[in-house]
């Protein structure tokens, strides 16, 4: 086995071998080699639940590891079943690219509400409205019709947001899918329907889940940021909106709602019977200033993964002259790249 010890000096680094020289080798192989403990995982095999407590990860971050791991089984058993209807519908890349100068993202934020900006939006002629699947019925019986209506969620229960007389073959509002919803969603929805592919991994690996599912489902790629609203950003920008306006995009809470009444709270009560306010507070509770409207507000460690990755995406838009604009006057969207407007003046600007 001499040979073999030999063999490593040429392993280096270093060594320059130039793209056409590699990519002739690479596709000599018959497959890839992985790094794993494990060689094989049956079928069946129910492997316990990981523990992220010992992963060198926040909290933050375990939850969003966890909501993955929870989930993408369910993802890839709605993707196997959507996967024979899609060529049914259209990919996103067929949507026109960004048709008005701005477009507005609905979401089911308690500002919403209690800024009464559905009136405002009665106003909105010349701009895009892109809404969260919660918001589209609550739009479309105060006579608002947005131009398009989005879904992420793997749920089946989703699909019970668009049941509704006002949800009917007249309705204009184009819906924009994630190839893993449940195949009930798109069963449903009686307009016109599109696809993308949400990103679960880097898409920059040479190997990737995403890419795997976007070859599979010949739809395009577009980061879903971890909750709807975050996804109707992301997909005005891939359509090419520079002023991207957010409402009900809270994040968060304003600090005159307790925090018993919070949904993440109540969730985690119901769960740990010794679960208690200043317990919670401690553990769980992020508070906040935001500097854009002056107001203070608290989040929630299960929020901060998509807060960090919207902030962060918001840099780099602004820099392409993409302009995210918060409209709600408060919450967690607040930072560099992001833009405070209330909504009247935002529409007013914007026309």
């Amino acid at each position: 086995m001499d040979y073999l010890k030999a063999s490593w000096k040429k392993d280096k680094k270093e060594l320059v071998i130039s793209k056409e020289v590699l990519d002739k080798m690479g596709a000599r192989g018959s497959f890839v080699t992985v790094k794993s403990d494990r060689i094989f995982k049956d079928l069946n095999d129910k492997s316990e639940s990981k523990d992220y407590s010992k992963s060198g990860l926040s909290i933050a971050e375990q939850i969003n590891q966890k909501t993955g791991e929870i989930y993408f089984k369910m993802w890839m058993d709605n993707l196997a079943m959507n996967i024979s209807n899609l060529k049914k519908f259209n990919c996103i890349s067929k949507l026109p690219k960004a048709t008005k100068k701005a477009a507005i993202v609905v979401g089911a934020g308690p500002s919403f509400t209690n800024k009464n900006h559905i009136k405002l939006l009665k106003k909105v002629k010349n701009i895009s409205i892109f809404t969260t699947d919660l918001m589209l019925i609550p739009l479309l019986k105060a006579g608002i019709t947005p131009d398009y209506v989005v879904s992420i969620d793997g749920l089946k229960k989703v699909a019970d947001l668009y049941k509704d007389p006002l949800v009917n073959k007249k309705i204009s509002t184009k819906a924009i899918f994630a190839v893993t919803v449940a195949p009930e969603v798109p069963s449903v929805f009686p307009g016109d329907i599109y696809f993308y592919t949400p990103m679960v991994d880097d898409i920059n690996q040479s190997i990737s889940a995403t890419n795997a599912i976007s070859y599979l489902s010949e739809t395009s790629v577009i980061e879903s940021g971890g909750n709807v609203g975050i996804s109707c950003i992301n997909i005005a920008y891939y359509l090419g909106y520079k002023n991207i306006i957010c409402v009900g995009l809270d994040l968060g809470y304003s600090t005159k709602k307790d925090v018993e009444e919070s949904s993440h709270y109540i969730d985690i009560k119901e769960e740990d019977s010794s679960m208690n306010i200043e317990k919670y507070m401690d553990l769980f509770v992020i508070e906040g200033y935001n500097t854009g409207f002056k107001v203070k507000y608290y989040t929630d460690l299960a929020w901060k993964p998509q807060i960090d990755n919207v902030l962060e995406r918001a840099k780099k838009m602004f820099k392409e002259g993409v302009n995210i604009i918060n409209a709600t006057e408060g919450g967690a969207l607040h930072g560099e790249g992001i833009t405070y407007i209330k909504l009247d003046e935002a529409i007013k600007k914007y026309e």
